[in-house]
């Protein structure tokens, strides 16, 4: 048989199990008071756990916060930066279409100086003289076609050559190809009148200022303009610019070949002299 302590003891463990420590009648004051401070002292950590976890939850959320605050920051500079570069390149556009319209304005009167001269031959066209004709076979740039169209000499420069695909910034290659251009025009046409005739495909592709087919052709005209005026010291009354777009194709825009050919910058050379 248990003894009369043992049976206590047993009966105060069911009586915490049961009904919880300061509810058992078989347990002294003393000890009810001490499992009272022992399910305190349980609590309490219970709730210091409990509130050391939702600390770190917060700290979690305020670095999370922190960051999402900084790629904030960070996304509204970059806006700001991109607002500020539009609006520069809006007023380039703004300047290089008064020069477009400009060089237009110039190229219809030098075309209408060239009906005229047409008209005071009778209405017979023009034809090139011997000199121009020998000069054709004198012209030699690697990467360049020259050739005779009825009364007038082309050169062609593939505009891939000059230009970033679909803009008006020249690349390194194009100083090499304009100085032969202009040395060959200095040397065999120092009097001729000659256009700078801008091409392109028909696919609508534009990386910088241009909008329109017409326009991008007409600011890469223009690009070669200065470069062979400022760079190369042609006089700028021998020369006026055309913006021809997708008008005047060489070859089929239905491949990468033919669109590629398309694109080009023309150097056309008239019989017609300077005053």
């Amino acid at each position: 048989m248990l003894s009369t302590t043992r049976c206590a003891w047993l009966l105060a463990l069911a009586g915490l199990t049961l009904g919880g420590c300061n509810r058992n009648p078989f347990l002294t004051p003393q000890q009810q008071m001490a499992a009272q401070q022992q399910q305190i002292s349980y609590q309490s950590q219970s709730q210091m756990q409990e509130l050391q976890r939702r600390v770190g939850e917060l700290d979690v959320s305020n670095r999370d916060l922190h960051t999402r605050l900084a790629q904030s920051e960070q996304q509204q500079k970059l806006y700001l930066d991109q607002t500020q570069l539009l609006q520069q390149q809006l007023r380039d556009t703004a300047n290089q279409l008064k020069e477009t319209q400009l060089a237009r304005q110039d190229a219809e009167k030098s075309v209408q100086m060239l009906q005229a001269s047409s008209r005071k031959q009778g209405g017979a066209m023009i034809t090139a003289n011997n000199s121009v004709r020998q000069a054709l076979a004198t012209i030699d740039i690697p990467g360049v076609d020259v050739r005779q169209d009825q009364d007038v000499i082309r050169i062609e420069m593939p505009a891939d050559e000059l230009f970033q695909p679909g803009t008006v910034q020249l690349v390194a290659t194009a100083y090499a190809y304009l100085d032969k251009v202009a040395e060959a025009i200095t040397r065999n046409y120092p009097r001729q009148r000659i256009a700078i005739e801008g091409h392109t495909d028909s696919a609508p592709t534009f990386n910088g200022a241009a909008t329109t087919n017409h326009q991008l052709s007409s600011l890469q005209a223009l690009a070669v303009f200065d470069i062979l005026t400022r760079r190369n010291h042609l006089p700028a009354r021998q020369l006026f610019v055309m913006g021809l777009g997708a008008n005047h194709p060489r070859a089929s825009n239905a491949t990468d070949a033919g669109r590629a050919k398309n694109r080009r910058i023309e150097i056309v050379i008239y019989p017609q002299t300077l005053d």
